[in-house]
């Protein structure tokens, strides 16, 4: 699933909106170093530590956005300056996240200003218990990804196809971390026609993404009080994606949850969920 994700959201091809019904269940919840379930007040007591918290999602799962919504909810009773980071909502629009959690503009007028329809794509049924978070506890929505217009020209015609000036106003790009590169190659490789090439483009592509995105809720924490829980797919909230690289830039402590063993050849994360099948 994750290899479709990152193909899709790279190339530009539309996201499913379909969404199969599934039926809730309660999720068992692991701690990745000891290997041990643990209660969910447990996992809020451990994450109410960090300044930031990821929580990782595949963005077609119901049950995900449950977890997250459940999360939120435990976070935001413990601390009411929370803010909350989306991958879903690329940067330039956040001024349209401001007006809908002042209450200036409506649900509708939100997908319109911020184009969720062609920018993500994916049913916002499946978001709105997550976004109307927002203006029903007053709570800051911040919208953390990079133009869609910047990391597609990246895939498809490498950083030289960006203008001088948007070249520079990229963030510093870690190319260093050889995990989290074997990592994009292996989502990608199984894609026919993928060369040796396309595959260079497209990882800078999607370092320019984890790197923005890692600024962004760095940029945030810098000037607000309070914390951060950040929602996104599973591999950017992989340990050397966002985290690490927006706690270099002061967005510290983290924590990392995410769904059952998406990325095994980690540990990418310090909790996941198990949801009974």
């Amino acid at each position: 699933m994750r290899r479709l994700l990152l193909f899709i959201a790279l190339t530009g091809c539309g996201a499913n909106a379909g969404v199969a019904p599934e039926t809730p269940q309660a999720p068992v919840i692991m701690e990745v170093a000891t290997g041990q379930p643990i209660s969910f007040e447990a996992l809020i007591d451990r994450l109410a530590v960090a300044r930031v918290v990821y929580v990782g999602e595949r963005h077609d799962r119901v049950d995900d956005h449950r977890a997250q919504r459940a999360i939120l909810e435990a976070l935001h009773a413990r601390d009411p300056q929370l803010a909350i980071g989306f991958e879903m909502f690329q940067q330039p629009y956040q001024g349209a996240l401001d007006a809908y959690v002042e209450g200036s503009i409506d649900e509708e007028e939100l997908l319109r200003r911020t184009d969720w329809e062609h920018r993500w794509g994916f049913d916002f049924a499946m978001y709105r218990p997550l976004v109307a978070f927002g203006p029903e506890h007053r709570v800051p929505l911040v919208a953390l990804n990079a133009p869609q217009e910047i990391t597609r020209t990246i895939a498809r015609e490498g950083l030289t196809g960006l203008d001088e000036a948007t070249r520079r106003a990229l963030p510093h790009l870690d190319e260093t971390v050889a995990a989290h590169r074997a990592r994009v190659a292996e989502a990608l490789q199984g894609h026919e026609g993928m060369t040796e090439a396309m595959l260079e483009r497209f990882y800078t592509a999607q370092l320019v993404w984890d790197e923005t995105m890692a600024k962004n809720v760095a940029s945030h924490l810098a000037s607000h009080e309070g914390r951060m829980i950040v929602f996104a797919g599973v591999m950017h909230v992989a340990r050397d994606a966002i985290p690490e690289r927006a706690a270099r830039r002061g967005a510290g402590p983290f924590a990392i949850v995410m769904p059952e063993d998406e990325l095994p050849e980690a540990p990418p994360a310090d909790f996941v969920w198990l949801t009974p099948r």
